[in-house]
């Protein structure tokens, strides 16, 4: 079985089925309120237990973020927007409990999405975990005993307390037939090192409560039942992982510098503000790709101007002065937006997407531009245009900036100086490298587009991954050439995609000139331990070598002779 992986590493365990079990929540009469609503207190009452030993246990393993999100939970049985509208409606319909919880949870649930406050509108999914354990304490329902034994746990979905409490060194690994990548669960499973694979369609039908499983946070693969010698191989792998965890800790806080002393930085690639304490904890020098796609695509409208500049603002912050690198809205493609109204399309990566898309609707973009100057007040603050591919787009973009800046000046608004560099992701730019360099700030190789759009081999196509290598010299030549053009302008350049984390290419990455590498959080000690590692003069002839290479495998095996 396959799904999609949203928290690397690798698990191997019984399997823990936590299957949600529905209570009715149908409306009936009840003549004695009083007694309805000793009930609810009661529930409550057990609620508040559960969770503030939960908050008491993180607070004392020195979890803070993951007791902030049950921390929410605990408040909202005291809140009476939320538990005072519940006891309302018990006494004035004369209602059960179980419809009043579930009826003012979808209520309050509704009333927080419509809001134009990303921390409000990230605490929906608390609502629905505590409504659930009202329900489950209404119904005297014992809760399903807790796993003794470490174990990989099954579901469905699963809300932040379930994670929580699964936690506490017996939770190896989480497979979701559901789930987002941004979801509360996924960001709880990365902050906890805990690999999680998502979108496992039809996974509980074919697991069974304590069957073993391997779980590959690496390939995305689920192994039922895995035989000896996938045992030994994952064994193997787990004594590996400790060795090198205790041998990177000397890399996490560490500066970033070339053996002969060329000084480089690793950045971290993050999707929300949450990811902020793990890109400092990991020692990440800033934030070299924020994808702001995903603040798009969990709401039914657009968020505005407020809502943009609340996250980016409090990311600004949290950054204690590090570099926040923001991509703009990189719409279209294999991230669909439905109220966005971009129409179907035979081949949407080669469509009407990010930077074009943009252009076209200043009603989208303008807010976010606001935002973006606004949050620079806070900090340093870049800005980054996806998808670019002529450069009257930058033009165009830059026009639409200082216009922005100007209406923000009108009102009065502060903003911060923002330097803007664009994506090198398409050929196109690619060639035009020397002409988009005398034009922008800086420039980051997408190298995951790059390499799909150069070989024009879908990257999600597995007949043509064999394409979709990083290690093909006619990439390797065209990053050369991006790094070549912006040197000679005086222009950095950092690479955001997935080959900027490839142990193997960290060599040319440095005989190169890459200025910056933004990788994921957990691969930054060992993006810096390979880098401190490198004689850059070394690496520049490395570079000469594989440059002259005709085919992967060459290059390939010139980088392991020389590693």
């Amino acid at each position: 079985m396959k799904g999609t992986v949203a928290v690397g590493g690798m698990a191997l365990s019984q399997a823990y089925l936590v299957i949600d079990r529905k209570t009715d929540v149908s409306a009936y009469r009840v003549e004695k309120t009083d007694e309805e609503l000793q009930r609810l207190q009661a529930a409550s009452a057990r609620c508040a237990k559960e969770l503030s030993a939960l908050i008491e246990g993180l607070r004392q393993d020195a979890d803070p973020e993951q007791a902030e999100i049950l921390d929410f939970q605990l408040l909202l049985l005291e809140d009476e927007n939320y538990m005072g509208q519940i006891v309302h409606t018990i006494q004035k319909e004369q209602i059960n409990c179980e419809y009043a919880v579930a009826h003012h949870s979808r209520l309050y649930r509704e009333e927080l999405s419509a809001l134009d406050n990303p921390y409000l509108n990230e605490r929906v999914a608390d609502i629905s975990d505590i409504e659930q354990r009202l329900l489950q304490a209404l119904s005297c329902r014992e809760k399903a005993t807790l796993p003794t034994a470490p174990v990989i746990a099954v579901a469905q979905d699963l809300t932040p307390s379930q994670v929580v409490e699964l936690g506490h060194g017996k939770l190896e690994g989480i497979i979701l037939e559901k789930g987002g990548l941004s979801s509360h669960c996924v960001i709880l499973a990365r902050s906890m090192g805990i690999p999680c694979i998502i979108g496992a369609a039809g996974v509980l039908a074919q697991v069974e409560q304590g069957m073993p499983l391997l779980l590959d946070g690496e390939t995305g693969e689920i192994v039922l039942s895995p035989d000896d010698e996938t045992v030994r191989s994952y064994r193997q792998y787990k004594e590996a992982r400790r060795q090198e965890l205790c041998s990177l800790e000397q890399f996490r806080q560490a500066k970033t510098m070339t053996a002969d002393g060329k000084t480089m930085k690793v950045y971290a690639n993050i999707t929300t503000n949450l990811e902020v304490p793990g890109v400092l904890e990991q020692g990440g020098e800033g934030v070299g790709l924020l994808r702001t796609e995903m603040l798009y695509m969990e709401r039914d409208a657009a968020p505005d101007e407020e809502t943009q500049f609340a996250l980016y603002s409090a990311i600004v912050k949290g950054l204690e002065g590090r570099p926040l690198i923001i991509r703009t809205l990189d719409v279209g493609g294999d991230k669909s937006i439905p109220y966005l109204g971009i129409s179907p399309e035979e081949n949407p990566f080669l469509g009407y997407r990010a930077i074009r898309y943009c252009l076209d609707h200043p009603e989208i973009f303008r807010p976010q531009l606001a935002a973006i100057l606004r949050a620079a007040a806070f900090g340093p603050v870049q800005l980054m245009l996806p998808m670019i591919a002529a450069t009257d787009e930058v033009e165009q973009a830059k026009e639409a900036i200082d216009g922005v800046r100007r209406e923000l000046k009108e009102r009065g608004s502060a903003t911060g100086p923002v330097s803007v560099g664009v994506m090198m992701e398409t050929p196109a730019a690619a060639v035009m490298a020397e002409q988009l360099a005398e034009m922008v700030d800086f420039f980051s190789i997408g190298t995951n587009d790059l390499t799909q759009y150069l070989f024009a081999a879908d990257r999600n196509n597995a007949q043509v991954a064999a394409l979709n290598s990083y290690f093909q010299p006619a990439l390797l030549r065209v990053v050369e050439h991006i790094c070549r053009c912006a040197h000679e302008k005086g222009v950095e350049v950092g690479i955001c995609g997935q080959a900027g984390e490839v142990e193997q290419l960290i060599p040319l990455w440095v005989g190169m000139g890459v200025d910056e590498l933004s990788v994921s959080i957990p691969s930054i000690p060992r993006v810096r331990r390979r880098i401190k590692g490198c004689d850059t003069a070394a690496c520049r002839e490395l570079v000469e070598r594989v440059l002259q290479c005709s085919s992967d495998t060459e290059v390939r095996k010139e980088v392991e002779r020389w590693l």
